[in-house]
């Protein structure tokens, strides 16, 4: 009996030796990382090209799409995908319900923005009449941008319902006229404005600046386990954001991923921007701050959610 155990023993050990030595194990590491199809998950194609282009990188790196948050997040939550670029508020929320995920790097840089029906302007809007506006979630920054606008026209809280509705969906129905207008990622404001559906009420610099939008969310097992990795997707993910700057090269970038008119990218290039893409501890508490006063979730700290060293390296 316990010459079988040591030749069991010694069989694992060998069939471990194996296993080190295997072309798996000698492969490099692949990071999957989900999004969805706006232009303001741009920056991600960038780094793909980047990584694409670099001799001897140490890993690749493969977008996964959907068409749809409450998808992005379960696969993110459930370990299927690495990470994601994903609106702040639903990353936040995903943290406070007991994910462990670490928020690294902006997404973008403004690119929202309010669009009404062409006969509305902002002295348009009054206490005695009811507004629809559509938003992509109620847990985003384009809510909170919509919601800011209405106080600051001093309307009261019940002049504005809010309706969640697909992205692609905004324009047509703001052309029937079954919404008063929308705020959602790009390129649905530039299409909206092509498609003569509506016009650009307000820029959401216009209602609170570098408003915070998307981020680049990893999970933290990753971090842990693949820290050389992580570290070589980041710095390729900062040189994308600064390449991301040049406006005819975010538009070829766009142009080569996204289904859309080019004079559409072209716009969404105009409203977006890039550059240093390092989540600050005050435009993270300004977002956090708008979250809780809307009664939406308890946010968590900065400390607590957000690796800024990754990007700094």
């Amino acid at each position: 009996m316990k010459n079988i155990i040591l030749l069991t023993f010694i069989f694992l050990i060998i069939l471990s030796g194996c296993n080190v030595n295997t072309p798996n194990n000698n492969a490099k590491p692949t990071i999957k990382i989900g999004y969805l199809p706006i232009t303001h998950s741009a920056n991600l194609m960038m780094t793909k090209e980047i990584q694409q282009n670099t001799h001897h990188s140490n890993y690749n790196l493969k977008l996964v799409r959907f068409n749809n948050w409450p998808d992005l997040l379960d696969a993110l939550n459930s370990g299927k995908i690495d990470g994601a670029s994903t609106l702040i508020e639903l990353a936040m929320k995903s943290k406070q319900k007991g994910s462990d995920l670490k928020a690294v790097a902006l997404g973008h840089h403004e690119g929202n923005v309010v669009m009404a029906r062409k006969d509305k302007k902002r002295s348009d809007f009054h206490d005695h009449e009811r507004y629809h506006f559509a938003r992509p979630h109620r847990y985003s920054t384009h809510y909170l941008l919509l919601d800011e606008m209405r106080k600051q026209l001093k309307l009261r809280s019940n002049t504005f319902s809010y309706h969640e509705m697909p992205p692609a969906e905004m324009p047509a129905a703001l052309n029937e006229g079954s919404i008063s207008g929308y705020s959602v990622a790009e390129p649905f404001g530039a299409l909206g404005k092509k498609l003569g559906s509506g016009h650009t009420l307000l820029h959401g610099s216009d209602i609170i600046p570098d408003a915070y939008c998307c981020v680049l969310v990893l999970r933290s097992d990753l971090i842990n386990q693949h820290q050389t990795v992580i570290q070589s997707f980041m710095s390729d993910y900062k040189r994308a954001g600064f390449q991301m700057a040049d406006k005819n090269r975010s538009i070829e970038i766009m142009n080569k991923n996204f289904k859309q008119d080019k004079k559409v990218l072209s716009q969404s290039a105009e409203w977006t921007s890039y550059g240093n893409l390092a989540i600050d501890k005050q435009g993270y508490n300004k977002i956090k701050k708008l979250v809780e006063e809307k009664k939406l979730f308890q946010a968590p700290d900065y400390q607590d959610f957000v690796d800024p060293t990754l990007y700094k390296e």
